[in-house]
C-alpha cells in the first residue's frame, strides 16, 4: 500500500473519530464528579435518577424493600461484589463507627462514556437485618432511557442474595 493511501485512510479514521472526541472533550467539561458523601435525592419528576430508601422509591416499583434480611458485613461484601462485575470507579468510601457503610462509585457507558453516579447507605438495624438506600443518577441529560432503574433493580436482587 502506498503511502498517499495510508494517510488518506488516516483522515478518514479521524474523520469519523471527531463526533466521539468531541462528545469526549464535552463529558470532562460538562460533568464534572461531583462530591457525594451523604446520600443525594433525587429530583421531583425526574428522568435521570432512581432511588431505592431513605428518599422512597424514585422510578422503582413498589415491590423493592429497603431493608435486607442480612447482616451489614453481608450486604457490603454483595455490594462490593457486584460494583466489581459492574466496573464501577470507586470515588468514596466510608464505614462508620455505628456500624453504617456508605459509598459513591461511578458507572460509565461503554461507547460514549457517559458517568452515571451510584451512592448506597448501609445502616445495621440489628445483627441480621440492613436497611438499604440506593441511588443512581445520570450526570447529563434530560432521560437516562431507563438505565439507573435496571441498574439498581440489578443491584437489589444482588443484595438479595446476600
Amino acid at each position: 500500500m502506498t503511502s498517499q493511501r495510508w494517510k488518506s485512510l488516516g483522515l478518514v479514521a479521524l474523520l469519523l473519530m471527531t463526533p466521539w472526541l468531541f462528545v469526549q472533550g464535552w463529558i470532562l467539561v460538562s460533568a464534572p464528579t461531583p462530591d457525594h458523601t451523604t446520600l443525594p435525592t433525587c429530583p421531583e419528576g425526574t428522568q435521570n435518577c432512581a432511588s431505592i430508601g431513605e428518599g422512597g422509591l424514585v422510578r422503582m416499583e413498589a415491590t423493592f424493600s429497603a431493608t435486607m434480611d442480612a447482616n451489614v458485613s453481608e450486604v457490603w461484601a454483595a455490594f462490593e461484589s457486584w460494583s466489581d462485575d459492574e466496573d464501577l470507579i470507586l470515588e468514596y468510601d466510608r464505614i462508620g463507627e455505628d456500624g453504617e457503610h456508605f459509598s459513591h462509585r461511578v458507572a460509565i457507558t461503554p461507547f460514549w462514556r457517559f458517568p452515571d453516579d451510584v451512592v448506597v447507605k448501609f445502616t445495621p438495624v440489628d445483627e441480621q437485618s440492613t436497611s438499604v438506600s440506593l441511588y443512581s443518577s445520570s450526570r447529563l441529560g434530560v432521560s437516562d432511557l431507563g438505565v439507573n432503574p435496571d441498574r439498581l433493580t440489578d443491584l437489589h436482587e444482588a443484595l438479595m442474595k446476600a
